[in-house]
């Protein structure tokens, strides 16, 4: 043999070596494929489910925006017509204010009036009775100067 190398023993390292490698292929290999297929088809599963779920939840979503969508617009509609309608009743106060207001002036100027009427008409009353008091006192006096003797009257008439 040269070098030393028999080839017998390299064939039966060889036949060794394929039966290792069956017995491993039918032994090993085969069931770790099916378990990698199984968890592989698992995971296809979970995500399948995780797609609908999310396809469920996004659909679920829309719904829900569409709806608040429509409760805002609701709502701003709500808003607004009470907005219109404060405002209307605020114009309607005002107006009322406005009204009674005149009304209070209205009273006010007719009571300043007859305020004045009744001062106007004392004072002549007063002024008429210290002038016929001045006049029967200077008749009866019998003073020349009638004109002294009248703001005399006058003036002590003034200071009661």
């Amino acid at each position: 043999m040269p070098l030393n190398i028999d080839f017998q023993q390299i064939l039966l390292h060889m036949l060794n070596f394929v039966i290792l490698f069956g017995a491993l292929w039918f032994l090993l290999y085969k069931p770790v494929k099916k378990y990698i297929d199984a968890r592989e088809e698992e995971y296809k599963k979970a995500s399948d489910e995780a797609k609908r779920k999310r396809d469920e939840a996004d659909a679920a979503m829309a719904s829900l925006d569409e709806e608040l969508s429509k409760k805002r617009d609701a709502a701003n509609a709500e808003r607004t017509a009470l907005a219109h309608e404060a405002q209307e009743a605020y114009n309607k106060r005002v107006a009322e204010a406005e009204a009674e207001a005149r009304t209070i002036i209205e009273h006010a100027r007719s009571e300043t009036e007859a305020i004045r009427r009744k001062a106007v008409s004392d004072s002549r009353e007063d002024i008429l009775a210290v002038t016929i008091k001045s006049v029967e006192n200077a008749a009866m006096s019998g003073d020349e100067d009638v004109f002294e003797t009248f703001l005399e009257a006058v003036e002590s008439e003034g200071k009661k």
